[in-house]
């Protein structure tokens, strides 16, 4: 199988050591993308999270003028890990891990690095590695792309529930991205469990904070109409919308970042 020219131009991973060092010297920003493998209804293969973060995050780093990284495969998938092969790596540990990986890249001579996170429960580490890295003078930033594209969904989907797990938004998206990775015939139309809106309507960031696992959200570790609903014609529209809009936060965030100088007390 041949790489694709902008794949080859744009993963490092995939250059030889020579041309990583040209494509540095002329490309300061590097794109981590970061995935998981978990239950994702009937319909969505486990690597759901890693196949976005492998083929969007070229997208973005071609929009945006960015080297990007080979995605980082597994991530915290604590509240979901009771189906089978479903990879579940503690936050502190993949926290841990992450670090290392971007301070390597740093070192490299990247001014700036954008996590690309493909799975919103992993935002917790990175949250945490993001306040570490900028404090100590580095350019960071972070992108939750089911957020992302959840906007870019909004008012155009069709279904009750078109953003849960497995829903209208991220089977229309796998369907335009990896179809042949999709069983749509095995998809089954399943509403939420009344778990979900009790932890919903406590979020974190508000005075009161409810906890939940994925048992009390769902059935199948999915939920949401996806059967009639969900596109390839959607998500291919709703993936370059929200990649328009991440490499606009990323053109926005390195012309406006201010240089950080670390101070010694």
């Amino acid at each position: 199988m041949k790489t694709s020219p902008i794949a080859a131009e744009r993963r490092v991973d995939r250059m030889t050591s020579p041309a990583f060092a040209e494509a540095l010297a002329r490309c300061d920003t590097l794109i981590l993308p970061i995935g998981s493998m978990e239950q994702t209804g009937r319909q969505c293969p486990l690597g759901t999270d890693l196949i976005v973060a492998d083929k969007v995050s070229i997208l973005l780093a071609e929009k945006a003028n960015c080297l990007v990284a080979a995605p980082i495969p597994y991530g915290d998938t604590y509240e979901l890990d009771f189906w089978p092969g479903t990879v579940h790596v503690d936050a502190p540990l993949l926290g841990s891990y992450i670090e290392s990986v971007a301070k390597a890249f740093l070192k490299q001579g990247f001014a700036n690095l954008v996590f690309f996170c493909c799975h919103s429960l992993n935002m917790k580490a990175i949250d945490l590695v993001c306040r570490r890295l900028h404090r100590e003078g580095h350019g960071v930033c972070a992108i939750d792309w089911w957020k992302a594209a959840g906007d870019a969904a909004k008012g155009e989907t069709s279904s009750a529930e078109p953003f849960g797990h497995g829903g209208e938004v991220i089977s229309s998206i796998l369907l335009a991205l990896a179809p042949e990775l999709m069983d749509m015939e095995s998809a089954t139309d399943e509403p939420s469990l009344p778990g979900l809106a009790s932890v919903a309507a406590h979020p974190l960031g508000t005075a009161f904070v409810a906890y939940g696992d994925f048992r009390q959200y769902c059935l199948s570790g999915a939920w949401g109409q996806v059967r009639e609903v969900a596109s390839a014609e959607k998500g291919a529209r709703w993936v370059s919308k929200a990649v328009e809009a991440s490499a606009g936060f990323i053109d926005e965030w390195r012309e406006g970042r201010l240089s950080v100088v670390p101070r010694h007390f």
